[in-house]
């Protein structure tokens, strides 16, 4: 009974400043954030621009939020990711034949059309080419119709879906 009574004020006095440092650890939303917190050793002062501490931030919307990406020039240029509408030319599950159908249709509709952009993804079982970054259904639709009339032998098997797209972002000029 004694020696209960002794431990219990070191287990307190052990695990409870664990449990508060866990808290401060998890408190923080990014590595900065950890790095300018007031320690013992002293403090760190970071200068940086907000875009890049948003990229650094654990939350996950700030990472789906924006993003970079090789525009049609060549150079880098912002998008937001939100959701939308593409337009999808094929689908199929053949193993043997199905990636090699999707990467040629893309590649065709990338020669005859070069403003849109091509997406060929595998979702176990399918392989799929998915068309253009759409806000509405309606811009979607309206492209889908010039995609059936420039590519008729794909037309039976093109429908407008739902996902999540890159919207470019502009930047105001100087």
């Amino acid at each position: 009974m004694k020696k209960a009574v002794f431990l219990i004020p070191i287990f307190c006095g052990l695990f409870i400043p664990s449990v508060f440092s866990m808290q401060t650890a998890v408190a923080d939303t990014s590595i900065v954030q950890h790095l300018t917190r007031i320690g013992e050793e002293g403090r760190v002062r970071i200068f940086q621009d907000a875009r890049l501490a948003s990229k650094l931030s654990r939350n996950a919307t700030a990472f789906k939020s924006s993003g970079t990406f090789v525009g049609e020039n060549g150079l880098p240029s912002s998008y937001v990711t939100v959701s939308g509408y593409r337009i999808q030319v094929f689908s199929d599950n053949n193993q043997r034949k199905s990636k090699d159908e999707a990467t040629r249709k893309a590649s065709l509709i990338r020669s005859s059309v070069p403003d849109i952009e091509t997406y060929v993804t595998y979702t176990s079982p399918f392989w799929r080419l998915r068309v253009g970054d759409f806000r509405t259904f309606e811009e979607a639709n309206a492209r889908m119709r010039d995609l059936k009339t420039a590519f008729p032998e794909f037309a039976k098997e093109m429908r407008i879906v739902r996902e999540t797209v890159r919207i470019p972002q502009y930047e105001p000029l100087d």
